[in-house]
């Protein structure tokens, strides 16, 4: 193969990887931004509630959020690295 033809094809294959990464950024930040919502809600609920099994079912779910939300800042951060 030509090398002009290597060339463009790595330049490709690059801009493609770079496109790819850019897309589930915004992917991961429209999720993380939803999880947000979702346990604002959740607390809200939480001080709300007078039921003593209802407020315990609805403070693990705030942690799952929590917890979802900060694996995905964590991938959100690994993926800015990789710039």
């Amino acid at each position: 193969m030509n090398i002009k033809k290597l060339i463009r094809k790595a330049e490709v294959m690059l801009q493609s990887e770079e496109e790819a990464r850019k897309d589930k950024k915004i992917q991961i930040k429209k999720i993380i931004r939803k999880l947000r919502k979702h346990e604002k809600k959740l607390k809200h609920e939480y001080t709300e509630c007078n039921d003593f099994e209802e407020s315990r079912q609805i403070k693990q779910e705030i942690a799952l959020a929590y917890n979802q939300r900060k694996k995905g800042i964590k991938m959100l951060k690994s993926l800015k690295k990789k710039k």
